[in-house]
């Protein structure tokens, strides 16, 4: 099965911080049936959290090179799945809910909600987009 995953859940693999990810959540990851993908959404965001120091700890806080990024996503079993034309025309028709505004996350709902993969992620608020197509796995910490 195929699943997209949030930056948080990315920066918990990163940080091979395991507890951060639920029972559901591990399996999910563990199986060799899987295969996860994340946007370049994502890993914009991945990039800028060990830029700034916010995720990296595991790795000594030492600067990695973009080379290193995109390979620690490799070694981590993670496709990069670009945003594409299908993705933005999704993304355009998506309905606000409540005070949920981040455009990032809205393009991230977007491209899942559009590839018809599920999509894991321990933001909350994300389940809001339900109604509109998308498929959660909500990792429940």
């Amino acid at each position: 099965m195929r699943y997209y995953i949030d930056t948080n859940i990315l920066a918990y693999l990163f940080d091979e911080n395991m507890d951060e990810l639920s029972p559901e959540t591990k399996r999910l990851i563990e199986d060799y049936g899987t295969l996860l993908y994340t946007s370049t959404v994502c890993v914009k965001e991945f990039i800028h959290l060990c830029q700034t120091g916010k995720i990296g700890n595991s790795r000594k806080n030492r600067r990695l090179s973009s080379d290193e990024w995109l390979a620690a996503l490799y070694d981590m079993g993670v496709r990069i799945a670009p945003v594409n034309e299908y993705h933005l025309r999704q993304y355009a028709g998506l309905p606000f809910h409540g005070d949920h505004s981040d455009p990032d996350d809205r393009l991230i709902i977007a491209q899942a909600i559009s590839d018809r993969i599920p999509l894991v992620s321990s933001d909350r608020k994300f389940h809001l987009y339900e109604e509109d197509g998308l498929e959660l796995v909500f990792n429940k910490r």
